[in-house]
């Protein structure tokens, strides 16, 4: 199996454990290298990975920077999928809807083995002629079978889910500031670096995994509200 997924995690779990202090760097990608008995440029996959996310600052000479601790708080809702569809005036583009192979990252996101089937979907949300919302899906197509037969231009991958006898039982989510990279970027047609809000979302039915999302959205052009007890 391959020990990037460990890497990269191994790496987050050290940062924001303040393992490794602020204002030094952290072992270069050849220490990293020894450490993990991997090839440098699978320690620099999983630096590139935790810059692109913010964990991490590179200086150009001086070496790797943690940005700093960060702190979980609060909560948010995400504004359904079936309400963003009832708009008339919003369209949500399905650009991939295929069964694939899970990466070792994504089989251990779904609980899955490397190799074993999943469905993913690529999908992008509109506001008129303006692309706001990215969103890469990967969905366990043990628990959720023919689920790319559905029109997902339209339906709710969750309300598709549901129909099927899947039952939801608890979603886990995180909100994170990032800056696009050129993929991203393209789609949402911004300059690459520009910052965003990046979004993951599991979905679990009992104690399996169905469902894990990651939203690239606009930070210039959506907001997220929220009201309850204080």
């Amino acid at each position: 199996m391959a020990k990037y997924p460990l890497i990269k995690t191994t790496l987050k779990d050290r940062l924001l454990g303040g393992h490794y202090p602020e204002g030094l760097p952290l072992p270069s990608e050849p220490q990293l290298a020894r450490e993990f008995e991997v090839s440098r440029m699978t320690a620099r996959r999983a630096i590139d990975e935790l810059e692109r996310e913010g964990y991490v600052y590179r200086v150009q000479g001086a070496g790797t920077f943690p940005t700093g601790k960060r702190f979980r708080q609060g909560m948010f809702r995400v504004r359904p999928f079936k309400e963003w569809a009832r708009h008339p005036d919003h369209r949500t583009t399905v650009l991939r809807a295929m069964e694939i192979q899970a990466t070792p990252e994504i089989g251990i996101v779904l609980q899955v083995q490397p190799g074993d089937p999943v469905a993913f979907v690529h999908r992008l949300r509109t506001a008129g002629d303006e692309p706001l919302v990215i969103e890469k899906r990967y969905i366990n197509t043990q628990l959720a079978p023919d689920l790319l037969g559905h029109n997902l231009a339209a339906e709710s991958i969750h309300e598709v889910m549901v129909s099927m006898g899947v039952v939801l039982t608890r979603v886990e989510q995180t909100l994170e500031a990032v800056n696009l990279r050129q993929e991203e970027a393209d789609l949402l047609r911004v300059p690459v670096g520009t910052a965003s809000f990046l979004l993951r979302r599991t979905t679990y039915s009992g104690t399996k995994r169905v469902s894990y999302v990651n939203y690239w959205v606009r930070g210039d052009r959506y907001a997220f509200q929220d009201s309850f007890e204080p």
